[in-house]
């Protein structure tokens, strides 16, 4: 699915009607797309009564023209919770109603909302961004218990950032137009939307693709074309070798669950280049993975002494994986730093091997090859010099700009994970709280790290290895529940995942 900000979404509604494609026509589109969804849903579930809220601007208009369409079927009650419609276009719209019950005092509009088969919610379009009236979070939680339709968006939720205003409606189904917008793929507001379903407005896809930066949801039809099959009489060289830089004395786990990761996702051969302890513990775990020992410091992390053997060895690796669990000193600085500027094969940074630049970031600029960063929001926030709120208000921009200024991708984990590069980001929708625990973030560097060392482009391994980390995850937490699940459950659910991927290719 495509997404827009409602920024860019007004541009291309203005560029629609500047060739021809009028508001009017537009807002006809989207009524009958609308009526339909609803003329359907109401159909399956019995339903004899819709009520639609309406607010002033031209979302109401939509929910006009699906209520006329819709009142030679239904008993339809429109609710003007905002007074009059102040939009021209939407106020012609409300001229033409005939055949329904048209409240406009609110004490009959809240014992319509309690009495209420189903509820459509025009209240508030894209470009809301306050807070809700006290008046309106009654009204809203009187809906609670209620089949609730969104259209284009929940009420009280902000299309850009995500955020949602206390007492925004929760819904079951959003039916949004022309494209899904990007803040309903992020938390909290995702949570309100329900299922998303998209109205075609008819506008060319030409206008969409003029916009500058190009944002899409990331869904299960597009894995299966980027993934490639899997060769019958392939053999180990085909599929790369991965060269982890991970772990310490006293984080070698972030190094296993990196390398089993990468194991269970295909890579052709993998070497933990770590300290003793860490290797020795992958052996004993994961016996196809090699190991490259290397001395570490009184505190049990490696040290630049280790550059030149990382180096030669990485000639022979088609990816490397820096970072996971290394620890954060100055001779870790050194090493990671010394890498960036002379490997020649894609590489991967996470979590200490992104902590340890973020006083000197423009190392980036220096990088022979391609680089995949996949920051969470306090790393990110290290990288960018700002607070962690900052970039959770504005997560796309802060990927964005960190993708833009050193053309490289960046992965922003966390609910709504990121994928930024120069022209264009996916937004990610698998995935749940049960995966908010240390490791994770390992197991997803791992994923990508195995993908890319495979031959895969960058961008594509991200969003090959974000999408099934989270559908892992989600089927882990199904299993372990969200609670109890742990990071090494998501690497045992890729094994069902990949052979029902194969299923469907072979089919």
């Amino acid at each position: 699915m495509r997404l827009v900000t409602p920024a860019i979404m007004r541009k291309i509604e203005e560029e629609a009607d500047r060739r021809g494609l009028s508001y009017d026509t537009m807002m006809e589109r989207a009524g009958q797309g609308l009526s339909s969804f609803l003329s359907d849903f109401a159909s399956r579930n019995q339903l004899k009564e819709i009520l639609f809220l309406c607010g002033s601007g031209n979302n109401a208009g939509d929910c006009f023209v699906a209520a006329q369409i819709l009142a030679s079927q239904f008993q339809i009650t429109i609710c003007m919770v905002s007074g009059v419609t102040k939009t021209r276009l939407a106020y012609a719209k409300f001229k033409r109603l005939t055949g329904m019950r048209i409240l406009t005092d609110f004490r009959q509009i809240e014992q319509a909302v309690q009495e209420a088969q189903l509820i459509v919610d025009g209240v508030f379009g894209t470009g809301f961004h306050d807070t809700l009236s006290p008046q309106l979070q009654r009204l809203f939680a009187l809906a609670e218990q209620k089949l609730c339709v969104a259209v284009d968006i929940p009420s009280g939720g902000n299309g850009l950032t995500g955020e949602a205003s206390p007492g925004t409606i929760h819904c079951d189904y959003t039916v949004t137009f022309a494209a899904g917008k990007y803040g309903m793929m992020q938390e909290p507001l995702l949570t309100h939307c329900g299922d998303i379903v998209l109205i075609d407005m008819g506008i060319p896809e030409q206008i969409f693709e003029q916009m500058d930066y190009q944002m899409y949801m990331l869904a299960e039809r597009d894995i299966h074309e980027l993934l490639p099959a899997r060769p019958l009489h392939g053999q180990k060289g085909m599929f790369g070798r991965l060269l982890c830089v991970a772990g310490s004395t006293r984080m070698p786990g972030a190094a296993l669950l990196a390398g089993n990761a990468a194991i269970r996702c295909g890579v052709g051969t993998i070497c933990l280049a770590s300290v003793p302890d860490a290797c020795h513990l992958m052996v004993a775990n994961t016996p196809e993975a090699m190991i490259l020992p290397l001395s570490h410091d009184e505190n049990g992390t490696l040290t630049e002494a280790a550059l030149p053997t990382l180096l030669d060895y990485a000639q022979q690796c088609s990816a490397v994986l820096i970072g996971c669990g290394l620890g954060q000193s100055e001779s870790v600085k050194n090493l990671v730093c010394g890498l960036i500027e002379q490997l020649e094969c894609p590489m991967i940074l996470d979590a200490d091997g992104l902590n340890v630049i973020a006083s000197c970031i423009d190392i980036l600029q220096k990088a022979k090859a391609p680089i995949i960063i996949t920051p969470h929001p306090g790393e990110m926030s290290r990288l960018l010099n700002c607070s962690i709120e900052e970039v959770q208000k504005n997560r796309l921009n802060s990927a964005r700009s960190l993708a833009q200024q050193y053309d490289i991708t960046v992965v922003l984990k966390g609910a709504g994970t990121i994928i930024a590069t120069q022209n264009r980001a996916y937004i990610n929708t698998t995935g749940n709280s049960g995966m908010s625990k240390g490791g994770s973030g390992d197991v997803l560097a791992g994923m990508i790290g195995s993908l890319i060392a495979q031959g895969i482009d960058g961008e594509s391994s991200a969003r090959i290895a974000v999408y099934l980390h989270g559908l892992a995850g989600d089927v882990a937490a199904k299993a372990f529940s969200r609670r109890a699940m742990l990071p090494r459950d998501i690497i045992r659910q890729l094994p069902k995942i990949f052979a029902q991927m194969e299923q469907v290719s072979d089919g």
